[in-house]
């Protein structure tokens, strides 16, 4: 009998490292724990009502922060590593140490992403619908920052050299990312989170 393969949802470009690292993991992971698994790119609204749905197994990796998104769904408690963000601009004189500090400029990030739209203390902070339009505004200068994670920034500025000559990228945080569970398959919570537990580091997403 053929076993049922579970679809899970990432918001993630399917360009990024992030995304196959995520594949990899999740992957991996559904092997070690006896279940067949399929890792799909979708636009972050869609993701999200998939999951809450139940038409979707699981979205990953997403933020602490996803949960005010997406009530209904579990978090698997273990990590499935980290996410480092960047902050991408034209003008070396924003210089940034926190959020807190994009209070007086237009700043793109991608649309979904939980823990940059919950800084509701930024005016102007704007939803796009990718990564590639978020770097794309900040070089047609119709805003003055984009936030995004630095794998895709790093391989796009050492892709083009006219984009690492008018770009600069700094550091802005690096947070814990988790998989979360639909409704329908939150019984998987338990299972996943033992495997997780077990392993190393480095089999972990870190970008």
């Amino acid at each position: 009998m053929q076993r049922e393969v579970l679809r899970f949802s990432s918001s993630l470009s399917e360009a990024g490292e992030a995304f196959a690292d995520s594949k990899i993991l999740l992957e991996k992971l559904c092997r070690q724990s006896g279940l067949s698994c399929s890792l799909t790119a979708y636009p972050p609204g869609r993701a999200v009502k998939m999951l809450q749905d139940s038409e979707t197994a699981g979205e990953l990796p997403r933020f602490e922060e996803f949960q005010n998104l997406a009530p209904t769904a579990s978090r698997v408690p273990t990590a499935l590593g980290y996410l480092s963000f960047s902050l991408l601009t034209r003008d070396k004189n924003i210089v940034v140490k926190s959020m807190a500090d994009l209070k007086r400029h237009k700043v793109f990030y991608v649309r979904g992403n939980a823990a940059i739209a919950a800084h509701k203390e930024l005016d102007n902070l704007i939803p796009v619908g990718s990564e590639h339009d978020c770097a794309y505004m900040v070089l047609r200068k119709l805003g003055d920052a984009c936030i995004m994670t630095k794998s895709l920034a790093l391989k796009m500025l050492e892709g083009s050299q006219a984009a690492a000559d008018s770009y600069y990228l700094q550091d802005l945080f690096f947070k814990p990312v988790y998989l979360y569970l639909s409704p329908r398959y939150q019984y998987l919570q338990e299972i996943l989170d033992q495997k997780l537990r077990n392993m190393r580091p480095e089999e972990k997403i870190a970008q």
